[in-house]
């Protein structure tokens, strides 16, 4: 069994929200046969308020992410064909998955997620070496990430390869959910409620550990509404 995120720009002549609907009504039905699992993030209008957490280094950033489970990559030649028909661009990615948090209650099959879904797409800084950077992020950052943020759902998603030439240099994917208030509140986003003092200590422990490992000009953070569709 292997994993494919692929990262989506919707057409040009394609408003957003007619876009959304190719995806969760066309695409789902056009991919059932061809993959196990389905989930669809979708940067749309329902998560407009979390504007100010968006990141980008790679403009303009895709307009959707998708999840897909399949038996072999040797799949993504099928998955990619439908894609194409509702898409201007792609960018696919097999990737190994680590499931850090999980919430089926927040997340039923066929509904939006509840909150918000922040995909982030990193890079290794020049300066680290490979067992480095995953040592940091496994051993050490991610409990870091569950203890001081209000995260619900955590997914790290080790980059294996790149299935289109030319593609950044990603090396991990994570997804992460968030209640809907973490939009616009960084109190909530922190776990920390109305409390000042633990706001701050969580934000600085958060970010002292993601400055140990990120680079900053190569990093892509995309707040989007998520559906698990199969």
């Amino acid at each position: 069994m292997e994993k494919i995120a692929y990262q989506l720009w919707k057409k040009d002549s394609d408003s957003l929200e007619i876009f959304k609907n190719k995806l969760l009504s066309n695409l789902a039905k056009d991919v059932s046969k061809l993959v196990s699992e389905l989930q669809i993030n979708i940067a749309d209008a329902d998560v407009a308020l979390a504007s100010n957490l968006v990141q980008s280094n790679y403009s303009p950033s895709p307009n959707a992410i998708i999840f897909v489970k399949v038996k072999s990559y040797f799949s993504s030649g099928e998955i990619e064909f439908q894609l194409d028909k509702v898409t201007k661009k792609i960018e696919g990615f097999v990737v190994s998955e680590s499931i850090i948090l999980e919430n089926e209650k927040k997340s039923p099959l066929g509904s939006r997620t509840e909150g918000f879904s922040q995909i982030v797409f990193l890079e290794k800084p020049a300066n680290m070496t490979e067992f480095d950077w995953f040592d940091h992020w496994t051993n050490y950052h991610t409990k870091i990430a569950i203890h001081t943020q209000s995260n619900f759902i955590y997914i790290q998603n080790t980059i294996v390869r790149p299935l289109q030439n030319g593609s950044p240099t990603f090396i991990a994917i994570i997804e992460e959910c968030f209640p809907s208030e973490a939009m616009t509140d960084p109190q909530v986003f922190y776990a920390a409620g109305n409390n000042p003092e633990l706001f701050t200590k969580n934000a600085e422990i958060m970010m002292d550990s993601c400055e140990q490992f990120i680079d900053f000009q190569k990093i892509e953070v995309i707040p989007t509404s998520r559906y698990r569709i199969i």
